[in-house]
């Protein structure tokens, strides 16, 4: 016997999470991406971390193509685009400031007004788990942009974490798709 499926939401609501965009180019070009809040490191030695993506995903199929992605970790600024990239859509990177990374085969990087920092991974393992995959990275590059708050999501909610500027007021938006539940 499990957890029932609407406590087991309820207790990972409880738990916050950093927003992330995960991005990366398809076999043609088209640059994916979606919200992902089950993102964590693994591994100082060597770098590793870790992305829990829907396995009905086409980010997911665009890595797997790849071999590569990033991690764009995103600000209280970046409210909009993290709605905006947790619904599916083919649009997604209209009029959004993105360039191509240095590494890991030129995923999608977040102009830096959204982005706090990113980094820029090649696949080292995928790990089925239930209605999800576990996408494990080598980090090649990375870098920060800003010192301002990390957006969080907590009980279903976008929150400005803490930080300067953060004001810990919720903003309601639908589950990442990264999101337990999700």
């Amino acid at each position: 016997m499990t957890i029932d499926p609407d406590d087991f939401r309820e207790v990972m609501a409880a738990l916050p999470g950093g927003v992330t965009l995960v991005t990366a180019l398809d076999a043609d070009g088209t640059p994916r991406g979606l919200t992902c809040t089950a993102v964590c490191s693994v591994s100082a030695e060597p770098p590793l971390l870790l992305a829990c993506l829907d396995r009905g995903s086409r980010t997911l199929a665009a890595i797997r193509e790849a071999g590569a992605f990033a991690v764009n970790v995103l600000g209280a600024e970046g409210l909009d685009l993290a709605r905006r990239f947790s619904e599916p859509s083919d649009d997604k990177f209209e009029g959004v400031a993105w360039s191509p990374g240095g590494s890991a085969g030129g995923a999608p990087l977040i102009g830096a007004g959204a982005a706090l920092g990113h980094a820029e991974c090649t696949v080292q393992g995928l790990i089925e788990a239930g209605d999800h995959w576990i996408v494990i990275g080598l980090i090649e590059a990375g870098g920060t942009a800003g010192r301002g708050p990390a957006l969080l999501y907590h009980r279903r909610r976008y929150v400005p974490g803490p930080g300067p500027g953060g004001t810990g007021t919720p903003e309601e938006g639908p589950l990442p798709a990264g999101a337990p539940g999700a």
